[in-house]
């Protein structure tokens, strides 16, 4: 693996214009088999210099100086390194939202959004007071998305994790639905009171633990494995939470689930157990099966 110290050493510091640290910045990314590396070099480049990517545009030539120069490379060596995009920037979008993260959480990945289309096309009429409780909040960015489409809805975010927790009030305050939420430290819903929730979402850690190892480098190396690991066949995150949840659920209600590709089948059988009925499965956008909507029976 290429160090980060190392990526520095190849880089001429003095003041150079923007072109010229573009085609430095993209020769670094090329050689680290970053996959669009000049897109990623104009984005961390902007990000650097708080600037719209339109600067590679109306001002290649500026001259940048050294001090600025050395922010770029650090921020390009990084991900050289193979950190990922977004806890270099601390920024994402998702759904119609920005989002803070850092490396407390998981990114947060397109398949997701999937689940708050699914989630709202099931409420019929939005302006409704809605109850919700998102499982396993991590970044806090399927509460928040929900809160803002459903604007007289209130909403509970529980996780295991105290940092994660820390992103996701960022996240809530940063779009002004703070005063509409809570987020508790707790291990899925244990301590909620019971029959209150019209809405539960969770996107648990559902990676079988021996898979681990095979994700990609950005995934393993970077994202915190508490959010990943869903033990045996990567189904004791959803045995553990699924009576839990069902506990604090009215009749009736809405069960969102966030799963691996392969486990739809297996999970049928849990959510039986634990008085829910399947209503659907969805597929995400590479054809696998990755949301499933049930309703809490008695």
């Amino acid at each position: 693996m290429t160090d980060f110290p190392n990526f520095l050493k190849i880089v001429n510091f003095k003041i150079m214009k923007l072109s010229n640290i573009l085609l430095e910045a993209k020769a670094i990314l090329s050689k680290a088999k970053i996959e669009e590396p000049l897109r990623e070099s104009k984005l961390l480049i902007c990000h650097a210099l708080n600037s719209s990517i339109e600067i590679f545009l109306y001002d290649s030539k500026k001259e940048i100086s050294l001090l600025v120069k050395k922010k770029i490379f650090k921020l390009i060596s990084r991900r050289a390194n193979g950190e990922p995009f977004t806890y270099i920037t601390n920024s994402t979008s998702f759904y119609k939202y920005n989002f803070y993260i850092n490396n407390k959480v998981l990114i947060p990945r397109p398949e997701t959004e999937e689940l708050i289309e699914k989630v709202l096309n099931n409420i019929p009429n939005k302006n409704k007071k809605i109850n919700i409780l998102d499982v396993a909040t991590g970044s806090g960015v399927i509460l928040a998305s929900l809160l803002k489409e459903l604007p007289n809805s209130l909403g509970i975010g529980t996780d295991i994790s105290i940092d994660a927790l820390k992103v996701a009030k960022i996240n809530l305050i940063n779009l002004n639905i703070f005063n509409r939420s809570k987020l508790v430290n707790t291990n899925w819903s244990q301590g909620i009171k019971n029959n209150i929730f019209d809405i539960v979402t969770c996107n648990p850690p559902y990676i079988d633990n021996k898979n681990i190892q095979n994700l990609p480098k950005e995934i393993k190396e970077f994202e915190p494995l508490l959010a990943l690991k869903g033990g045996k066949n990567g189904l004791d995150s959803f045995k553990s939470l699924l009576p839990l949840v069902r506990n604090v659920m009215k009749i009736n209600s809405l069960l969102a689930l966030e799963i691996g590709f392969d486990q739809s089948k297996l999970l049928e059988n849990i959510l039986y157990k634990n008085k829910f009925k399947l209503k659907n499965i969805i597929k995400d956008i590479s054809g696998n099966k990755r949301i499933m909507i049930a309703i809490s029976i008695k």
